[in-house]
């Protein structure tokens, strides 16, 4: 049955109605975690106290499968000086990162990984965060399953001296790497063009370095709920 209904008049009666039916809005349903409030204490308070304290307080994350593109032509520069980007580009294979703080002087160390980033090579970078700074510090980490298995799990009993501080679920926000990533991002990655993945990663690490050269100590603030 024809009811004389057309594409044109639902438009006009849901833009009547402020339905905007081509947006999404997503959320989490998740049980809240009790312990959330007492987890991002501890987190700020070891990064507060790492300037004073003496203890070596590292924030540590993966950053993963940056995608390394190369335009098909170089840029241009337009009359009035804007730059002008080629649409397309050649992939280039993707490159993946261990990143590592100290909260105490703000150092940065991108750790490039060279395989999966699976339990084993995970156990790797936490041997070379032991080898350099010894076995008694604090790590500051998410609950990803590298993280949590019971390879990791084993080892981390195997060094009672290193203090593990996990972040609350869904609360990416609590570690202060992730800052450092969103930076990283916006002065090297998102408007970088790289020929190779070694090309990439020199890049990376020639910011990492310059950024540690300055002391930039990590400042948490946080308040709890009321």
């Amino acid at each position: 049955m024809d009811w004389g209904v057309t594409c044109s008049w639902v438009t006009t009666q849901l833009s009547a109605l402020g339905v905007k039916v081509h947006r999404v809005r997503g959320w989490i349903h998740r049980r809240p975690d009790p312990d959330f409030d007492s987890k991002v204490a501890a987190v700020q308070r070891a990064v507060t106290t790492a300037r004073v304290s003496g203890r070596v307080v590292l924030s540590l994350d993966e950053k993963t499968a940056h995608p390394v593109r190369t335009p098909v032509r170089a840029d241009s520069r337009a009359d009035d000086g804007t730059i002008r980007r080629e649409f397309e580009y050649v992939r280039r294979g993707t490159v993946s990162w261990y990143g590592v703080q100290n909260c105490a002087t703000g150092a940065v160390e991108m750790i490039r990984a060279r395989s999966r980033m699976n339990s084993a090579a995970f156990i790797e970078v936490l041997e070379r965060l032991r080898d350099a700074n010894g076995c008694d510090f604090v790590l500051v980490m998410d609950n990803g399953s590298a993280h949590t298995s019971k390879a990791t799990t084993a080892w981390l009993a195997e060094h009672p001296g290193i203090e593990v501080l996990f972040t609350p679920k869904h609360a990416s926000w609590v570690n202060p790497i992730e800052s450092v990533f969103g930076i990283l991002a916006r002065q090297v990655l998102k408007h970088g063009w790289f020929t190779t993945t070694d090309e990439c990663d020199r890049a990376v690490q020639a910011w990492a370095r310059e950024r540690s050269q300055t002391r930039r100590p990590v400042r948490f603030t946080w308040q709890a709920a009321a």
